[in-house]
């Protein structure tokens, strides 16, 4: 690790002034018209840790202070309940001038009118082919009609199934040849070994710590959406029935996924990946250089999610965090213009090649192409494919907060006999719509 923030910090120095025409500003709205000297984030990345992630931020604040004069004081929170500390914050008047906001929640910020337009503040100067560049899947869906932008997506996440490669290799499971859920269910079956605590497919439907799930990408993969344009969830289909069935059987009758999934939360799951004792997870791509680090680069796998044709793969999810600027902020063009900062060309390099996180710029990944042809960053073109061809995003200009914990209560219902699928899904979205509505 030390080698790789070494690495980061080299490399930070030789940005030149060049980065800083992404908005560096003399006067900014302190009301005194002088350059502030201090701007407050919120992020859940702690500058004093040592991720990859952790560390990349940390080098890029140090040089922004260096080439700004304008000292990055982070508060670090908890992920998930962050973004609902940030909107009562915004109330009460004493909301962090950058925040990390949820991708489910954004709307909730705009609608509140907790977020700045970054296009007017720092973004809309970029010269056209920087902003082509950016212009992808999660710039679109942060762009309002009239062209407004209230975030960069960072952190960027897609969903499919961890594999620890030792024990499919054990096993002589090729994971090349898991192309359809029936060949994942398979495979599953030839690693559970229950007589030595292992099983083939770890999943978590505890509604703390939630995480999307293969019901998600079977509904999107029948169904085509799970929600309406309104934000409205289109989940007492036959399609989401089937989905529910689909997610419940890896439990009741193949039985590769432990009963006990039901309390299980995504932070219990990848604790259970290090140790061996689930063989395949579903996953977040962002917590593979995590797992890399716990049980060897060489032991874990990432792959998209199969289909039921095999013809293609099963839509994951995608996610990240919006990263912005508070509304209400006395300083938002400072704040602005460090968003921009860690948002450029240069330090967009910084964050894959020593965070391996998906870039936000095409141009990126293409000047890059040797870094992702090594054998430890191959699951991030699996992201990069995803963002392109199979992932699919929630709506962002509506709510849709909670749809995770809603469908993992369905899911324990149904494993605990509480409910049939079609009572489950059809209470799911009854409780979901209601409150996206209310």
């Amino acid at each position: 690790m030390s080698t790789r923030r070494s690495h980061t910090k080299r490399r930070m120095l030789t940005i030149t002034a060049a980065a800083l025409t992404l908005g560096m500003v003399a006067a900014c709205g302190n009301g005194g018209g002088d350059t502030p000297d201090e701007i407050t984030m919120w992020t859940f990345l702690d500058p004093e840790g040592s991720s990859g992630r952790e560390q990349v931020l940390a080098s890029l604040i140090e040089s922004y202070e260096e080439e700004s004069g304008v000292h990055v004081n982070v508060e670090v929170q908890q992920w998930d309940t962050m973004t609902q500390q940030f909107l009562a914050a915004d109330v009460s008047g004493s909301a962090p001038d950058v925040m990390w906001v949820a991708l489910d929640q954004v709307s909730n910020a705009v609608e509140q009118g907790a977020l700045a337009d970054l296009n007017s503040l720092a973004f809309g100067d970029l010269p056209e082919d920087q902003l082509a560049d950016l212009r992808d899947v999660y710039w679109e869906t942060m762009e309002a009609d009239d062209g407004s932008i209230y975030g960069v997506v960072h952190s960027r996440n897609h969903f499919g199934i961890m594999y620890r490669t030792d024990l499919l290799a054990e096993a002589g499971v090729d994971p090349a040849q898991i192309r359809t859920w029936d060949d994942l269910t398979a495979a599953a079956q030839q690693l559970t070994a229950p007589d030595e605590n292992r099983w083939g497919l770890g999943q978590a439907f505890g509604t703390s710590f939630a995480d999307p799930q293969i019901l998600s990408a079977r509904l999107v993969e029948t169904q085509g959406s799970m929600f309406g344009d309104d934000g409205v969830p289109m989940w007492g289909t036959d399609e989401a029935v089937e989905a529910i069935e689909f997610q419940a059987a890896f439990v009741t009758e193949s039985q590769v996924t432990p009963p006990d999934a039901v309390r299980l939360t995504a932070e219990d799951l990848y604790e259970l990946f290090s140790a061996g004792q689930v063989a395949m997870i579903n996953a977040a791509s962002v917590r593979v250089p995590a797992m890399q680090e716990q049980v060897g680069t060489e032991n874990v796998g990432f792959m998209h999610y199969p289909s039921e044709d095999g013809e293609g793969y099963a839509p994951g999810n995608l996610a990240g965090w919006s990263v912005g600027v508070w509304s209400g902020s006395e300083v938002t063009e400072q704040a602005a213009d460090f968003v921009a900062y860690m948002s450029s060309p240069e330090a967009d390099e910084q964050w894959m090649v020593d965070a391996q996180q998906p870039p936000l710029y095409a141009s990126t990944a293409e000047n890059n192409a040797d870094f992702l042809a090594q054998p430890e960053n191959a699951f991030l073109s699996v992201v990069l494919e995803g963002s392109q061809d199979y992932g699919w995003l929630p709506p962002t200009d509506v709510p849709t907060a909670g749809w995770r914990e809603t469908l993992n209560e369905a899911v324990q219902q149904v494993l605990l006999n509480e409910a049939t699928p079609a009572e489950a899904m059809e209470a799911a979205q009854q409780e979901f719509g209601a409150g996206a509505n209310g």
